[in-house]
């Protein structure tokens, strides 16, 4: 079976954390910028942006002639948000926030025409019982996640008490575990060969879920050109793609 090196290209936004919300904003608005060029330029570039709608909300205050673009960019699957409007900690808000958070969250993507549905939680502080109940009734069946499990096999069927199910994956060695990949072919490729062993390790697919992000960190916006060279070094039985959360999840299914 080939091995399908899985790289998800995202940035991990919190809008308010060592720095007041505007200092964060104004970061916000520079990643978007810049992404926006990316993708203007590489048309095969595709983006997550954490999950999270609100950082739309966030960028067009300042930047609000953008949103056509914006709009254009998620309805061809190349900016994947939501389904959430910020991000959700299980513990620290009640089941109702949870919920109302996913109504505000998918209404806005739909808003935007965003056409994916996966459920993404990369730094909750653990997870709550019924979540897959609460994913199903947004007609979500799957969550990817960082934090809240370590029993063994990281890929399972998560049923809740009422027989709600959902596909997970709880992500190997975090949200970054390929953060940034160097220019030189041979050294990206040595580097994602390793971190995909760390993937493949307890787990029943054949691709390796690797992150190409991390907390408030742009886009790399060479990242075709290196995926380009490390193919010419790819062994007959390796594929390297930059992926998206929906995609990937499709090959797990199956």
């Amino acid at each position: 079976m080939k091995k399908i090196y899985s790289i998800i290209s995202h940035t991990h936004w919190d809008r308010e954390w060592y720095l007041p919300l505007e200092n964060f904003r104004m970061r916000l608005v520079d990643l978007m910028d810049h992404l926006l060029d990316i993708l203007d330029t590489d048309p095969g570039y595709r983006f997550h942006l954490d999950a999270q709608t609100i950082v739309l909300e966030d960028y067009l205050e300042i930047r609000p002639a953008r949103r056509a673009k914006l709009e254009s960019y998620i309805k061809e699957g190349r900016l994947l948000v939501g389904p959430w409007y910020v991000q959700n900690d299980f513990h620290l808000t009640s089941g109702e926030a949870t919920v109302r958070n996913l109504i505000i969250g998918k209404k806005m993507s739909d808003e935007y025409g965003d056409k994916y549905n996966v459920g993404y939680s990369a730094d909750q502080f653990g997870i709550c019982s019924q979540l897959p109940q609460i994913l199903n009734s947004f007609g979500i069946d799957s969550f990817i996640f960082g934090r809240g499990y370590g029993r063994g096999e990281r890929q399972f069927y998560w049923r809740s008490e009422d027989g709600s199910k959902v596909l997970c994956e709880h992500m190997a060695n975090w949200y970054n575990n390929l953060q940034r990949l160097p220019t030189s072919p041979e050294a990206a490729l040595a580097l994602t060969r390793a971190r995909a062993e760390v993937c493949f390790a307890n787990a029943k697919g054949s691709s390796a879920l690797l992150m190409n992000g991390v907390d408030h960190l742009e886009a790399q916006e060479n990242l075709t050109e290196i995926l380009k060279g490390m193919r010419e070094h790819l062994d007959d039985d390796e594929e390297v793609i930059q992926d998206i959360i929906p995609e990937y999840i499709d090959r797990l299914k199956n």
